[in-house]
C-alpha cells in the first residue's frame, strides 16, 4: 500500500535539503514514486510518497541517516507524519501540442 511522510524540519534550510542531495547521490531511491520540498512557516518541509512503509524505513535508515552522518549535519527539532495511503490522484502529463 502507498505511503507517504511529512517531515518538517525547524532548523534546516533549501541549501541543507540540496546538500543532502549531493551526498545521497544520483541513484534512483528504490520505492520513491514523487517527493516535494520546499521552506514554508515552521522550517523546511518534504512530502514524501513512497511505494510502501517499508521502502520510506529503508531509506531512512540505509540512507538518508547516514548522510546526516557523513556530512556532520544535525536536523535539530523536527515533527512527522507518516500515512498509509487510501487514495491517490496524480494529474497526467499534458499532451505537447506540435
Amino acid at each position: 500500500m502507498p505511503y507517504a511522510a511529512i517531515t518538517i524540519a525547524e532548523t534546516l534550510t533549501l541549501a541543507d535539503y540540496d546538500a543532502v542531495g549531493q551526498q545521497l547521490g544520483s541513484e534512483p531511491v528504490d520505492g520513491l514514486r514523487s517527493e516535494a520540498a520546499g521552506c514554508g512557516d515552521g522550517g523546511l518541509h518534504v512530502i514524501t510518497l513512497w511505494d510502501s512503509k517499508t521502502h520510506h524505513e529503508r531509506f531512512i535508515g540505509e540512507r538518508l541517516v547516514p548522510a546526516f552522518e557523513r556530512m556532520g549535519l544535525q536536523p535539530g527539532p523536527m515533527t512527522f507524519t507518516g500515512l498509509e495511503v487510501h487514495a491517490l490522484y496524480v494529474r497526467p502529463e499534458p499532451t505537447p501540442v506540435a
